[in-house]
């Protein structure tokens, strides 16, 4: 189950990223020790408790897929510490009301050390193809616009691939008129701008993702929702749960689709 932890220490604001995200000192039942978190603030986020939810619901997703992410967190940012912080931010009164909008329940991930940014255009090794082809379709699958190739929202060490930054995931929820055939990927034109769109070409579907959304059951959809906290819930989550059926219900089709975008280069 997802962790839940209370924010203790306030370090900085990150120097990146259009949200103010914080680094915090948080504790918890789940930590053997403090640990920092990369907690995305409530008030920060355009889309408030729904970008949490997006957030949080990706990053299970990701892991439930055989993905990299940041461990995630609920963080509990108290009345008192943000008071504290908003003293210190007089001089900054738009982080200020970022702070005192965050009072309760937030969003974070476990701050990884010596995590490399992915730069722009880097080429991909070998070793790293199948990893960055997972990202690639998981994009594709949640329907997320915001990892392209000048803003990636993700980070490697070692050989490994690591994703973050979901808050604007499940666009498909933004159409007035859903489509009934999401797998089919001709008119994402996102996708053509995704960070790997033009480097993996021949590189073929993974096969334990395929395996993977195939057992995405009813149960599993449910084990999701459910470390949603309920303050963050809404009619996003069946709609949600929904598409992601519609797509494990067509996940032969739906790998087709992503080589086939891949052959064309995105």
């Amino acid at each position: 189950m997802i962790s839940q932890v209370t924010a203790t220490t306030f370090h900085r604001f990150l120097s990146n990223g259009r949200t103010s995200p914080a680094i915090f000192t948080c504790e918890g039942p789940d930590l053997s020790r403090p640990e920092e978190f990369v907690v995305k603030l409530r008030g920060g986020l355009e889309r408030r408790e729904r970008g949490l939810l997006y957030e949080l619901y990706a990053s299970l997703l990701a892991a439930y897929l055989g993905i990299l992410s940041p461990h995630p967190a609920i963080v509990s940012i108290e009345a008192e510490l943000a008071a504290a912080i908003q003293a210190e931010l007089a001089a900054d009164p738009h982080r200020a009301q970022i702070i005192r909008d965050s009072v309760g329940l937030n969003f974070g991930s476990q701050f990884l050390v010596n995590l490399a940014v992915w730069p722009v255009d880097k080429y991909i090794p070998k070793t790293m193809r199948e990893a960055a082809m997972r990202v690639f379709a998981f994009d594709a699958l949640i329907q997320n616009p915001d990892r392209a190739y000048n803003n990636p929202n993700l980070g490697s060490r070692g050989e490994d691939l690591f994703i973050f930054d979901h808050e604007l995931a499940f666009s498909f929820l933004l159409n007035i008129f859903p489509s009934q055939t999401p797998w089919k990927l001709t008119n994402e034109d996102y996708l053509s701008r995704h960070v790997f769109a033009k480097t993996l070409k021949g590189e073929p579907f993974p096969d334990d993702f395929l395996r993977r959304l195939n057992g995405l059951s009813g149960s599993e959809l449910g084990s999701l929702s459910g470390q949603i906290p309920d303050e963050w819930k809404s009619e996003d989550l069946a709609k949600i749960a929904a598409h992601l059926g519609l797509l494990r219900d067509h996940a032969a089709e739906f790998a087709e689709e992503v080589i086939r975008r891949l052959e064309g280069g995105g």
